[in-house]
């Protein structure tokens, strides 16, 4: 990647299973803004499970608290057989809900970390009591950097833009390869076009996406944004890889109840 340090391997502790990961999305992350109630807050939440370690990339946002639940119980697991979560950023909608994982280790970047906990209390997105508990916790808390091997076959990339020291994820290890690229890249837009809303450096930001390509198109990853579905870059356009869809119900009157207003 041109302007990130690549992937490079460092010590990591623990082990992993052989076969690689299986990855699968526990909520589909969607693509929508509000201007009259904030933003939605529909980030993507994905496990990776190689028989040994079930690491989850960001933990959501509070109301994804029942869908986490029914998500792993699906997978015929409980957030006890979590190991790992890793936090892109620190923006309350991919953090709020790591307290929940009693027996993980949270990975947190050193330097988002540290410039999150330096912003005033009230600064948009920025979750202000679990900035503390990921500052007090003496154990489960791990602190990474750009470069470094978090775990076996998944490396972490600076992707600077969005915030200052956002990380992405890229996982080798695995049938399919994936780039997890939270909010450096949060939708099919983006991808395609380049141009990014909501950064705190669009220049930054721009010259992420260009690595991101960059390295979807030499490694023919498949790459999971902030909000939105998987997607695929064939080295000119980009696409979603299933349909976008979002449950919503609407009560729109005194009368009629709650209306079906789903998109997709």
């Amino acid at each position: 990647m041109a302007q990130n340090e690549g992937p490079m391997s460092t010590p990591t502790t623990g082990s992993a299973g052989s076969s690689g990961y299986v990855a699968r999305p526990l909520v589909e992350g969607f693509p929508g803004k509000s201007s009259s109630h904030g933003a939605f807050g529909w980030s993507s939440l994905w496990l990776l499970d190689d028989g040994v370690r079930r690491v989850l990339i960001d933990a959501g946002q509070p109301a994804y608290i029942p869908l986490i639940h029914a998500g792993l119980e699906r997978l015929g697991l409980t957030t006890d057989d979590v190991t790992d979560v890793l936090l892109t950023h620190m923006h309350w909608d991919h953090v709020s809900n790591f307290p929940m994982f009693a027996h993980a280790t949270t990975w947190v970047g050193e330097k988002e970390l540290r410039w999150a906990a330096e912003q005033p209390a009230g600064t948009p997105f920025i979750p202000d009591l679990h900035v503390q508990e990921l500052l007090r916790r003496a154990d489960r808390v791990e602190r990474m950097a750009a470069g470094q091997e978090v775990l076996p076959g998944i490396h972490a990339i600076d992707s600077a833009g969005h915030t200052p020291h956002h990380l992405a994820f890229y996982l080798d290890r695995a049938e399919e390869k994936r780039v997890f690229a939270g909010d450096a890249v949060k939708n099919v837009y983006e991808l395609a076009s380049g141009r990014v809303d909501s950064t705190l450096d669009a220049e930054a930001s721009a010259a992420t996406i260009d690595a991101m390509r960059s390295l979807l198109t030499d490694t023919g990853a498949a790459l999971v944004p902030g909000h939105d579905v998987e997607l695929h870059w064939d080295g000119r356009t980009a696409r979603r890889r299933r349909p976008q869809r979002a449950e919503i119900g609407f009560f729109s009157d005194a009368s009629t109840g709650e209306e079906d207003r789903s998109i997709g």
